[in-house]
């Protein structure tokens, strides 16, 4: 039964400067290197769902490189908000394959193991902090997981924005074809969205679709349901979401099992602290 790790938000500044002026984020991915060896040896593939870096310095992107390079499974990639594609290509760019090309330019992607269809999409909006699937994406997407329905073969999609809001008002934004997106899941209510962005685990419905949002490996948000919640972090310890197909009894649908789990390094838990110098890339 496949199962995949979702690591997302690692938010990497170069060696000696501090993600959002507070936090080690190079040394806190680097810590994590011999636990990720080992947990990948678990799982078919490791898929990290953007905010890669802080603003997409290549400097930091080498820093992923060295961590994520050797694994014993396929490593797949997408931009967040807080990336340049262009970095990622140049620094990144064995973690992108299987592109989808449905737009020039942009790294959404699939990844067919041996017993499931993983498409990742590339929300990525250059200079804004919330994100979009286009129209000529979500016509392959349709494509992608009516195939997957045809094969009978579990599908999961990955993205780093998160279609729905959840109560931290800094934090619930647009998000552009959101109503399409989401429509075209509804008709597959076994495909699992794993999405990143908010820094906290959470589980979301949309009708029959179920929404995975995973934690944060750097800056977890300090949870604020309030109009200006989701603005602040805590140096609280890194997490994982780890995303595994199982069989049911007989007269139950197999499905997607989500965990989500922390990865066993030290920590200061200080904060909260404010989300300061922030730079959401225009290019």
């Amino acid at each position: 039964m496949p199962t995949i790790l979702q690591l997302s938000d690692l938010h990497v500044e170069p060696r000696g400067r501090l993600a959002f002026g507070r936090c080690d984020s190079a040394g806190l991915l680097e810590s994590i290197r011999p636990w990720l060896v080992q947990a990948a040896e678990k799982v078919d593939a490791v898929v990290v769902t953007g905010d890669i870096g802080c603003d997409g310095n290549e400097d930091a992107y080498r820093i992923v490189k060295d961590v994520f390079t050797g694994l014993s499974v396929p490593v797949r990639m997408i931009p967040g908000n807080h990336d340049r594609r262009v970095g990622i290509e140049a620094v990144l760019g064995d973690f992108i394959e299987g592109r989808l090309e449905a737009v020039p330019g942009r790294q959404d992607q699939l990844l067919d193991i041996e017993g499931a269809r993983i498409v990742l999409l590339d929300t990525l909006q250059p200079g804004k902090h919330w994100g979009e699937v286009p129209d000529a994406v979500l016509d392959r997407l349709e494509v992608l997981l009516d195939e997957a329905a045809a094969q009978a073969k579990p599908a999961i999609v990955f993205t780093h924005h998160t279609p729905l809001h959840c109560g931290m008002g800094v934090m619930d934004e647009d998000f552009g074809n959101r109503k399409r997106f989401l429509s075209i899941l509804a008709k597959h209510p076994s495909v699992r969205l794993a999405t990143g962005h908010m820094h906290r685990a959470i589980v979301q419905s949309a009708g029959a679709t179920l929404i995975a949002t995973a934690p944060s490996v750097a800056c977890p948000i300090a949870i604020d349901l309030t109009p200006k919640g989701g603005d602040e972090f805590r140096l609280e310890t890194p997490g994982f979401a780890l995303h595994h197909w199982k069989a049911e009894p007989e007269g139950v649908a197999a499905g997607w099992t989500t965990f989500f789990g922390l990865i066993p390094v030290q920590t200061s838990f200080a904060g909260p602290f404010r989300f300061k110098d922030v730079v959401n890339p225009t290019e």
